[in-house]
């Protein structure tokens, strides 16, 4: 059985276009590397790598001019960074750094950075209030 040559022909154009469209989108998906910013820098961006982690304890030292805070924990003690643009809530309204005090309950989650830092992404102060969960009810039996 013969092919005809225009049918060879379309496989070998498809294929050359998929392997240029392929090689096209790998060098776009590739960054130019981040130049070095000072850690000191106010407009430095983070970009932690990383789940987010909950957090929950009782406030030990703050930090108002590093934007700091210490939680103690049962094996140790976490410092934890507020970074530009972390929401900080009171009773369910909106706060500031100023609001946050020693042997205050927090919760929140905070993410790693890469070296180490732990990046407060969201911080709650107040006890944590559970949503009440509906007691189940015994189904008839048939």
């Amino acid at each position: 059985m013969r092919i005809p040559s225009k049918y060879l022909g379309a496989a070998l154009l498809l294929c050359l276009c998929t392997l240029i469209s392929k090689q096209a989108t790998c060098q776009s998906t590739i960054s130019p590397p981040a130049s070095q910013a000072s850690p000191n820098d106010s407009r430095v961006r983070h970009r932690p790598k990383g789940l987010l982690v909950p957090y929950h304890g009782i406030i030990s030292a703050v930090d108002k001019d590093a934007k700091t805070f210490t939680i103690e924990g049962r094996r140790e003690s976490r410092v934890l960074k507020i970074i530009d643009g972390t929401p900080i809530t009171k009773g369910g309204e909106t706060a500031t750094i100023d609001d946050i005090n020693k042997d205050d309950e927090v919760s929140g989650s905070y993410l790693k950075d890469s070296d180490g830092t732990l990046l407060a992404r969201t911080v709650k102060i107040g006890p944590v209030t559970r949503k009440a969960t509906p007691t189940p009810t015994a189904s008839p039996n048939r």
